[in-house]
């Protein structure tokens, strides 16, 4: 039978997930107010308090949406031989759909959660074997 997660468990899954986050962010080279509408977090204070783990547990959707900027993170990494291939994915216009002339990363930030599951996916259907 499955058990729902302890308390202690959820806040270490949680600062786990800011602390992935914030070095990808840092990777990135994201402004605070990127980092900010990525995780819908309402200002850069509040950023900060996260940062310094003094903030208050993000939600499921704030833990999703920074699982899934890992994921994408990871998914630009794999196999990859430079480092700063995800930074170039991130911020190179893209001409295709979904992005019809805009980076990955502006697509994330105006168009929020569905943004990054459609980045995610494409980048799973990128990786697969033709």
């Amino acid at each position: 039978m499955l058990q729902p997660p302890s308390r202690r468990s959820v806040r270490h899954s949680g600062a786990h997930v800011l602390r992935r986050f914030f070095a990808i962010a840092e990777a990135w080279e994201l402004s605070p107010l990127q980092q900010c509408r990525l995780l819908k977090i309402p200002s850069p204070q509040v950023l900060e308090r996260y940062r310094l783990g003094q903030a208050p547990r993000l939600s499921a959707l704030q833990q999703e949406r920074g699982a899934l900027v890992a994921h994408i993170q990871h998914s630009l990494l794999a196999g990859a031989e430079r480092a700063d291939r995800a930074w170039a994915f991130m911020h190179t216009p893209r001409p295709a759909a979904p992005f019809n002339g805009d980076s990955p990363l502006y697509f994330m930030l105006e168009n929020g959660l569905p943004a990054m599951r459609e980045v995610a996916r494409l980048l799973v259907r990128e990786s697969r074997p033709r």
